[in-house]
Formats: structure tokens, C-alpha cells, sequence
């Protein structure tokens, strides 16, 4: 170093930056980003560009209809991630108001692998000296156990949003099977859902009888076991189109097999009682559905 030379300035981060990079990212949009993150369209517009001026690099491209990132901003996209983890963990820490204690969560057993492991990693960064229970059933039977003070918060796959529900997500519910398998020609069709109260069962077997295609239920109930028996081509299944393992096949109209309805994802809480920890963890399964599930704008807005 020379004798008068100094330093380079150090270059800090502003994570609100980070933070409506990441959102933008995610929903596909400006305006989508802003009401994830409580802000205007030009608020976040602002500080993205705030951002690209910072780091001297274009995060998005905003010659086409929707806003994509740039190479540039797909280089940035999971430490952008890592940042804002690390700074909601160590806030949770320094400032959380002593939430001790256990939550209750009720999840059907089907859309737990596919939306639950980032609601739980956000609780516990943010909550980490809170225990989390978690009771996999049938939708009829969570709601039941969350009237009983059995559960402090659920989630349902239901074909509408009754009273008291929360409506977090829509999906169409489609046939799955195996890729290049056959079973889907058989007579009787083998469907591989053996829970009485499932209510993608009722729906498939509703529209089997609509259209006069015989069936029959290939068990035992569980949903692991259902999907290596769909993967061995032993039988098909319906699932949440955003559920799908990837392993699979989304069986088109060229199946033969009905059109099934859309199912809505529901949040119950219960309403003759206040947790804050519940209100809490509804708050991270509303923030990440939103953020990793609903579909993004076409335009940047």
C-alpha cells in the first residue's frame, strides 16, 4: 500500500434492498413484491434500482412483458436468500418477546412435504425456543381436533372456504401416474387413495361415476405408500397440481380420465381463544405460501 493512499470504502448492504430484490424474484412482479412486502410499486421499484446502483450491476431484464433476472441477478438470488435469513434469525434472537412454550399444527398428509419445510425453517429461525407439534390427518378430521383445543392452528385441502377459514391458495386438482405406465387403460381403473375421508378421494370417484368408468381402491392408506404404488404404475391418484413429485406424470385429457375441480388450501385458527405463538406461525405459513405458491403477475406493474 502506498504511503498516501487510504482504504476503499467498505460497500454495506441494505437489507430492505436485499429483501425487495428477493420478493421481486419470487411473485414475478413489482406489485405483487410490494404487497408481500406492505410497500408501494414505486417503493420497491426505488429500491431495486437503489440496489443495482449499489452493486453496479442489472439485476432484471425489463425488455420483455414479465420481468426475469438477469444472469447477474440469478447469481445474487440465494445469498440475497442467505442474508435475509441471517438477519431475521439473529432479530428473532436479540428481540423476540420470550414465545415459549408449544404450537399445534394440523396438516393433511398430502401437501406436507410440498409446503411445509419452509413455513417450519422460517418458525424456528424466527421462534427458535418454541416446539413445534405437527398432526398429520384428514382435513374433516383437523378441523375437528382444532374445535376439541386439540391443535392451535391447521391448514385444509377443501373444495370451498367455509366461515372462519382463510383462503391462502388455489390449485386444480389433476390425475397423477406413472410416466409412460398403463394402468390408467385398465378396467376397473386402480385409484390409489384407500382414506374414506379424503376429500380428493370423493372427487375422483364422483367423476369417475359421472362418466361410468369403473373403479376400485387399491390401499393400504397412507400417502408414501400411495405414491411408490403410483410410481410402480399399480395405480393413479389425484393430487394438488403444485404437489406433483416430479417423478410423476400429470395425466392430460388424452387419459380419458375426468376433469377433477379445484381445491382450495384453507388456514383455521380458532376463534374462541388467542395464542400469540398460533397468530405467529399463521403468519409464516401466510408469508411463505404467498411468497413460494401463488403465481407470480404477468407484468412487472
Amino acid at each position: 500500500m502506498k504511503p498516501n493512499s487510504l482504504p476503499a470504502p467498505l460497500r454495506n448492504i441494505d437489507v430492505a434492498l436485499a429483501r425487495a430484490f428477493v420478493a421481486t424474484a419470487e411473485t414475478g412482479g413489482m406489485t405483487a413484491a410490494g404487497r408481500l412486502l406492505n410497500l408501494t410499486q414505486g417503493a420497491v421499484s426505488q429500491q431495486i434500482k437503489r440496489l443495482e446502483e449499489l452493486l453496479q450491476k442489472e439485476l432484471f431484464d425489463r425488455e420483455h412483458r414479465q420481468l426475469s433476472l438477469t444472469a447477474e441477478g440469478e447469481r445474487l438470488l440465494l445469498h440475497a436468500r442467505r442474508l435475509i435469513a441471517l438477519n431475521d434469525e439473529i432479530w428473532g434472537l436479540m428481540n423476540a418477546p420470550g414465545f415459549e412454550g408449544t404450537v399445534r399444527l394440523g396438516v393433511p398428509g398430502d401437501i406436507i412435504r410440498p409446503f411445509l419445510p419452509p413455513i417450519l425453517k422460517s418458525f424456528k429461525n424466527a421462534w427458535p425456543k418454541v416446539q413445534l407439534e405437527l398432526r398429520c390427518d384428514s382435513s374433516g378430521e383437523l378441523r375437528d381436533a382444532l374445535a376439541a383445543g386439540d391443535l392451535d392452528v391447521t391448514l385444509t385441502t377443501e373444495s370451498d372456504t367455509p366461515a372462519g377459514a382463510e383462503r391462502l391458495l388455489t390449485e386444480n386438482l389433476v390425475w397423477v401416474g406413472c410416466p409412460g405406465g398403463m394402468v390408467w387403460h385398465e378396467n376397473p381403473l386402480p385409484v390409489g387413495n384407500a382414506n374414506p375421508a379424503c376429500t380428493f378421494r370423493a372427487a375422483m370417484l364422483r367423476g369417475l361415476e359421472q362418466m361410468g368408468r369403473d373403479w376400485c381402491i387399491v390401499g393400504p392408506f397412507g400417502h408414501d405408500v400411495m405414491l411408490a404404488k403410483i410410481e410402480a404404475d399399480l395405480a393413479v391418484t389425484a393430487l394438488l397440481r403444485s404437489t406433483v413429485p416430479m417423478h410423476l406424470e400429470i395425466l392430460g385429457p388424452d387419459s380419458g380420465l375426468p376433469e377433477l375441480p379445484a381445491f382450495h388450501l384453507n388456514m383455521y385458527l380458532p376463534t374462541s381463544r388467542t395464542n400469540e405463538i398460533a397468530h405467529e406461525l399463521a403468519n409464516h405459513i401466510r408469508s411463505q405460501i404467498n411468497r413460494r405458491f401463488v403465481k407470480p403477475e404477468r407484468l412487472a406493474g
